[in-house]
């Protein structure tokens, strides 16, 4: 939304500025004329105005929070509806957010045990009228001029026992990625607990200053809040007790009974924890020693480590059959603030798959007979010739398997070599990650997988007729392809490791990707063939090198490189596959993750930024950088057109993750969605 507001009067408030904006509301300050005193204002944004979902959902807030008075829960002052754009009226809070505090690094234990005590009891007091927050983190708790914490944002409360429409979301989960339950990332029923496990993601944040989980993605953060420990904070802030060091680990426990029952406990356990001198209880039982730090190495090209497990693939490849197509409707249902951010995840599905990756399940290659049955484990068979792979002998998705979505663009929302061209992505829909293609003058959505596994993060090959991916189908994720018009698919790798995110060379011959091959969230680069032969270590730096890309002349591979642990070293480097020697483009305190080649040799890639994460654009040498689309929400996964005039990206600006499409040859131009029933980490077909 624009600042058209500043200077004018809505009811009796008149707008001075803008102090806010997310991607379901702008906050401004203004004045209240009646009273003379300064307020902030929350209004609906024009586009989603004749949406009855998101216009139920801000009425909804007013009404939950006109149901709970204390203290330390921002208050609303007014309710009104301008030209149909509804607002509350709030108290002003001019002492900023403790996110605000957290840019500057962490806090000290006093100040966290003064913010913890306000709000632990204004949770519970919240939990006691049946309303659960679902959405509590640093941004939202107020502070005022005098050191006074508020709880605000109630936007995807929910009231216990009670059943709702009015949250958006295709996948019936709600909440910011980096600080939901598990059983929230999951879909589960919650109580109060979650939220208990919500201040205890932020306890962490505020002790040490990085959140526990991070990822490149909202879908890779959810999973890490069900799959994987919290690293021990006193690994990453040496000053930390033991004894406070323990409180925090109890309170992210997985399982609700696990944690404290109640967010006061909470607080009261952390002002015990902070009066004991944790040198003297080091070795008392229950207190958590911290575990050793990783301490990331320079990037240097080395050889795979003696301890690398193998990755299998050389010359043993299996087809397996693509499922019977399942009908699968089109569902709304509950929102995903965030990505999940990118993340996105049905409660069936994300269960089933967290137990198998916790449990690392090795599966094997698959039978090359057609069959409606799933392949069995554990079968070795001789791979089908490679003339299956044609795309010309592939069935095309027939009409019946495909989803109706968005209206097709027009003339006039891009150029015509746009508006002629067509993407593959993934999404989630009735409960599955699946593969999908568009044309963007097409009025369908055709799936070209149909697996119960998730299946994600496509790739397709420079002469557009294959499309690498990952996928879980044997509870870890290992890198296959399929024909650009779906069926039959080619496993490439088989371990019980993470592969992710594949990559193609210019020339078609290799797909590279990343490979969790020590399991401890280190990453190193690997490439193979479309045939699964000639399997090579790339790089390996002992820390986290994901997300490769080639350049288009095919010298260069760029890729996310840091401590596996901390989002804030992660940097974008560059490796030079003829001197094979890598360095660093970034150089910064902030995120950087997920780049990409542009057609003409410069790189895209996701910084921070007003809403999480923006997209910004620098040469090849790491000159000019900056940002070129910063939206009030979580932007991901940024493509240009071959063409160079219009930008795919990922954002969760409606309250899922949707497709946009971004014309830049006008510079006033609004990202004009493609999808509608969600959909992630886009590619063009060439």
């Amino acid at each position: 939304m624009t600042d058209e507001l500043i200077g004018r009067r809505i009811g009796g408030y008149a707008i001075i500025e803008v102090i806010g904006r997310g991607g379901m509301a702008t906050v401004y300050r203004a004045q209240q004329i009646s009273m003379n005193r300064q307020v902030a204002l929350k209004i609906l944004p024009r586009q989603f105005v004749n949406d009855d979902t998101y216009i139920q959902r801000f009425i909804r807030e007013a009404q939950i929070v006109a149901q709970l008075e204390h203290r330390n829960i921002v208050p609303v002052h007014d309710y009104g509806d301008y030209e149909g754009q509804p607002y509350l009226v709030m108290r002003l809070m001019s002492g900023g957010s403790v996110d605000d505090l957290l840019r500057y690094g962490a806090l000290n234990p006093e100040r966290i045990s003064d913010i913890i005590n306000q709000i632990a009891p204004a949770l519970d007091y919240a939990h006691t009228r049946g309303v659960l927050h679902r959405d509590l983190k640093p941004s939202n708790i107020l502070m005022d001029d005098d050191g006074g914490a508020y709880l605000t944002d109630f936007g995807i409360a929910r009231v216990m026992g009670q059943a709702t429409n009015v949250t958006i979301t295709t996948q019936g989960v709600v909440g910011t990625p980096a600080y939901m339950s598990p059983e929230q990332a999951q879909g589960k029923p919650l109580d109060g607990r979650s939220d208990v496990y919500a201040l205890g993601v932020t306890v962490f944040e505020m002790a040490t200053g990085v959140r526990p989980f991070d990822s490149d993605t909202p879908y890779g953060i959810a999973v890490l809040q069900v799959t994987a420990a919290p690293p021990a904070p006193r690994s990453l802030k040496a000053e930390i007790t033991p004894a406070v060091e323990d409180v925090i680990l109890t309170a992210l426990k997985k399982r609700p009974e696990d944690r404290y029952q109640t967010a006061a406990r909470l607080a009261e356990a952390l002002e015990l924890a902070q009066t004991i001198n944790g040198h003297a209880f080091d070795t008392q039982p229950g207190f958590r020693l911290p575990e050793a730090t990783r301490t990331p190495t320079t990037p240097n090209p080395t050889p795979a480590p003696a301890t690398v497990p193998p990755i299998t693939g050389n010359n043993t490849n299996a087809y397996y059959p693509v499922r019977a197509p399942r009908s699968r409707p089109r569902g709304r249902g509950e929102w995903l603030f965030s990505i999940l951010v990118g993340v996105v995840i049905g409660g069936a599905l994300l269960t089933a798959f967290v137990i198998a990756v916790a449990l690392l399940i090795s599966g094997a290659n698959a039978p090359a007979a057609e069959t409606d049955e799933p392949p069995p484990v554990n079968e070795q068979v001789t791979a089908v010739p490679d003339a299956a792979l044609d795309p010309t002998a592939l069935p095309l998705v027939t009409e019946a398997e495909a989803t109706a979505t968005l209206a097709p663009l027009e003339a006039g929302d891009a150029s015509a070599d746009v508006l002629a061209s067509s993407i593959v992505y993934f999404a989630e829909r009735s409960g599955n990650f699946n593969l999908y293609r568009r044309a963007l003058n097409d009025t369908f959505d055709r799936q070209l997988t149909f697996n119960a596994a998730a299946e994600i993060y496509p790739a397709v090959s420079p002469d557009g007729e294959l499309v690498a991916f990952m996928s879980d189908d044997d509870g870890d994720f290992d890198i296959y392809v399929i024909g650009v018009n779906g069926g039959r698919i080619r496993r490439l790798t088989d371990n019980n490791f993470t592969d992710r995110v594949p990559a193609w060379s210019p020339d078609g011959e290799w797909i590279i990707f990343s490979s969790d091959v020590r399991r401890d969230g280190a990453h190193d680069l690997y490439r193979i063939r479309p045939d699964a032969t000639d399997l090579t270590l790339v790089y390996s730096a002992d820390e986290r090198s994901s997300s490769p890309q080639y350049s288009p002349d095919g010298r260069y591979i760029v890729f996310t490189g840091g401590s596996p642990s901390d989002g804030r070293t992660w940097e974008i480097r560059l490796f030079d596959t003829l001197t094979e020697e890598a360095r660093s483009l970034t150089n910064n305190n902030v995120k950087d993750w997920m780049p990409s080649f542009t057609p003409e040799g410069d790189i895209l890639y996701l910084t921070e930024g007003a809403g999480y994460a923006a997209i910004a654009r620098m040469n090849i040498d790491g000159s000019d950088q900056r940002i070129i689309y910063d939206g009030p929400s979580y932007e991901a996964s940024a493509r240009l057109h071959p063409s160079g005039t219009a930008l795919l990206l990922q954002s969760d600006v409606s309250g899922r993750d949707e497709l946009y499409l971004l014309d830049l040859t006008d510079p006033d131009a609004e990202p004009i969605p493609i999808t509608d029933g969600g959909g992630m980490f886009s590619v063009w077909i060439p």
